[in-house]
């Protein structure tokens, strides 16, 4: 059985702004949820954000207390009741049914068929909209694309897992997800939180390439992080291989060459007009960066070559917040089918 539900909002009940003049018309909650964090914020009709909040959480099978009290702080944060929420939107990384608002399957999350969508409305009493997080992410760095949005365009973010996604056409407006991250890598043999065995995610995510590291670190009684081998993050790998730790470096290396053949196909399947990289090894000059982009051009079909432009995130970490909002008010003006608050069920079924 699944956990029971307080019949009380999470928080949120922050007072609005005085005299209720400066209030927006509308706003939206938008949250963003990795593997091992959670961010969320308040914005408004405008796509502005009102607050905006990030921290460190990993997720329980069948737990997701973390989502409604994320949403609950973006809210105090931004002076605000759920009286003035209009809808929120939730970009969950894994595959996600958006007319459902059905979590199909995020292992990085341990959450499978959890009917999220539906669980949250009735507890917040407001619509929600379940989107993948790299669709989210991708609509917010499409539209500050330097010389505007193109079509088709491929969006790769690498994090805890790696996602993918394609906008077939600007006007459609709804990415369709690609599951990369759970392509197979030949000869890889690491059991993926999927559930099957050499996955993409077990070569070339920030999870992968930070155990790697942490192997090669604790066999080196020699090395500077040696000590501290076990606890070492995918940040101190990056700023190590940027520093020049040899280790560091031949980690993000492999970890982006092999996610650059990933790339390739994509590009070489899909003829986009332009690739978007986001994550936090995704900076340029980055180790795992530059063996992306020289493994993806070396398999990428030769007339393809001069067609297209990588291009890093712009928006950082906010995207995955801001896009979730905009993908949530497409479906609302769309007329699209969202989950709406019903009468609450003692225990959440399925779970």
């Amino acid at each position: 059985m699944g956990p029971a539900l307080d019949p009380a909002r999470p928080a949120g009940r922050g007072l609005a702004p005085p005299g209720g003049s400066g209030r927006p018309p509308a706003t939206w909650v938008g949250l963003d949820v990795g593997g091992t964090n959670v961010r969320a914020g308040a914005v408004d009709e405008d796509g502005h954000l009102l607050s905006w909040l990030s921290y460190p959480h990993r997720m329980t099978p069948g737990q997701f207390h973390a989502v409604p009290e994320a949403a609950g702080k973006a809210l105090d944060l931004a002076q605000l009741s759920w009286a003035d929420v209009t809808a929120v939107g939730v970009g969950i990384a894994g595959l996600v049914d958006s007319h459902a608002g059905l979590v199909v399957d995020a292992g990085n999350l341990g959450w499978h068929d959890l009917a999220l969508g539906p669980e949250l409305s009735r507890r917040l009493g407001v619509p929600v909209v379940i989107e993948n997080d790299v669709c989210a992410s991708a609509i917010a760095e499409l539209a500050v694309l330097p010389g505007g949005p193109v079509s088709p365009w491929l969006y790769l973010s690498v994090g805890t897992g790696v996602g993918a996604c394609v906008v077939l056409d600007t006007a459609d407006g709804h990415p369709l997800c690609l599951n990369i991250g759970h392509l197979p890598v030949p000869g890889g043999s690491r059991l993926c939180p999927c559930g099957k065995y050499g996955c993409l995610e077990t070569v070339a995510s920030g999870t992968a390439f930070t155990r790697a590291a942490s192997a090669r670190i604790a066999a080196d009684p020699d090395h500077v992080l040696h000590s501290r081998a076990a606890t070492i993050s995918g940040k101190d790998v990056v700023d190590s291989a940027m520093a020049g730790d040899a280790v560091s470096l031949e980690v993000l290396a492999a970890a982006g060459t092999a996610c650059g053949y990933a790339v390739a196909n994509l590009v070489n399947m899909f003829i986009p007009a332009g690739v978007g990289l986001a994550g936090g090894m995704m900076a340029p000059g980055s180790p795992y960066l530059v063996a992306l982009i020289e493994a993806a051009r070396r398999d990428i079909t030769t007339w393809m070559q001069a067609r297209f432009e990588f291009s890093c995130g712009r928006v950082g970490e906010t995207a995955g917040v801001t896009g979730v909002v905009e993908l949530a008010r497409r479906r609302r003006l769309a007329g699209a089918t969202v989950p709406r608050p019903q009468p609450r069920p003692a225990v959440m079924p399925g779970a």
